[in-house]
């Protein structure tokens, strides 16, 4: 797959993820240096937001923006992914209030790999494409988006919208109480 990083087509590694296929379980480093797992099915829905660095006004502003849009949902575990060093992280998710995501480092870039957004050439050599993925309940890629050109910014509506699916989203069959009629 391709991206653009200002107009110059950029090659991205890794497996290109598909709708409706389970999302592959990743491993992160939180910012207090432990290690975490992410995608893969989870009690909750899930938003994942890779950014290239929190460093630059795009990625910067849509860190903010996703921050004040997820806050209406309860049932939603929101990632974000970086390749950033991890002071200017912890500095910028105080400063900047963000405290409705998880900030998560992808040191070893398997989460850039595993995904398909390892950008792997030019100036902009192993960070992460900006994309987004919505994974449901059941660990299935509901909602993906690989911006085209690195500076343009995601759709939020579009994202926001299947994050609404996603979170709202009744399992399969029945439980007990609905077997019962209550």
């Amino acid at each position: 797959m391709h991206i653009t990083v200002h107009g110059t087509p950029t090659l991205l590694e890794g497996k290109e993820m598909i709708l409706l296929r389970e999302a592959p379980a990743a491993r992160v480093s939180n910012l207090d240096g432990s290690q975490n797992v992410i995608g893969m099915i989870a009690p909750s829905a899930q938003l994942l937001i890779a950014i290239p660095s929190l460093k630059t006004e795009v990625c910067s502003l849509g860190a903010k923006k996703f921050n004040d849009l997820i806050k209406q949902f309860k049932k939603l575990k929101t990632v974000m992914i970086t390749t950033d060093d991890i002071e200017f992280v912890n500095d910028f998710v105080i400063r900047e209030g963000i405290d409705k995501a998880e900030v998560v480092l992808d040191t070893n870039r398997d989460f850039a790999k595993k995904y398909g957004i390892l950008i792997s050439e030019g100036k902009l050599k192993d960070r992460l494409a900006r994309a987004v993925f919505v994974i449901d309940q059941e660990g299935y890629i509901s909602y993906k988006e690989v911006v085209a050109e690195i500076t343009d910014e995601v759709d939020y509506d579009q994202c926001i919208e299947a994050v609404e699916k996603a979170a709202n989203f009744k399992k399969k069959g029945h439980d007990h109480e609905n077997w019962m009629g209550v």
